[in-house]
């Protein structure tokens, strides 16, 4: 068998500590082909639609009324239950329809970091601060649903 290494030891040392111990910056390209690959660890979860979003509903729906409301509302849907989310100010409130009983959501952020709140028995959440980067949210509660990405 044929050796493929034909310097000496001590150019492969420095040749590996180089590559252990050196700087290198990821392509953007790289990164996010790697978090498109991170988000398809969830595509056991049920996705949620947007059914609903208030910033983009008819205008003749919202009947006599001369001014808008300022709180955006938007509804999720998939065929077990619905998130609703309105926005406040300076947090989310939702709910979950039914009421999910012992549940938890994960609010994961395009770049991958997250946070977990708690749903209380009536099937409510708040996630403050609202993020300000796109996000998404995923129910756990023996089945797992998660929603579109949302950008507030």
């Amino acid at each position: 068998m044929d050796d493929i290494w034909t310097g000496n030891d001590q150019e492969l040392v420095a040749m590996l500590r180089e590559a252990v111990h050196g700087e290198h910056v990821v392509p953007p390209q790289v990164l996010q082909a790697a978090y498109g690959a991170f988000s398809w660890r969830t595509i056991d979860a049920e996705l949620a639609a947007l059914t609903y979003d208030s910033t983009t509903a008819e205008p003749a729906l919202s009947g006599a009324r001369s001014n808008q409301a300022p709180l955006r509302a938007l509804t999720f849907a998939s065929s077990t239950l619905t998130i609703e989310v309105e926005v406040g100010e300076g947090e989310l409130l939702g709910q979950v329809v039914p009421a999910p009983g012992d549940a938890r959501i994960q609010v994961t952020l395009q770049d991958g970091t997250s946070t977990v709140v708690a749903v209380d028995p009536l099937g409510c959440f708040a996630i403050a601060p609202i993020p300000g980067a796109p996000f998404r949210l995923h129910l756990t509660n023996g089945s797992s649903v998660v929603t579109d990405w949302i950008r507030i």
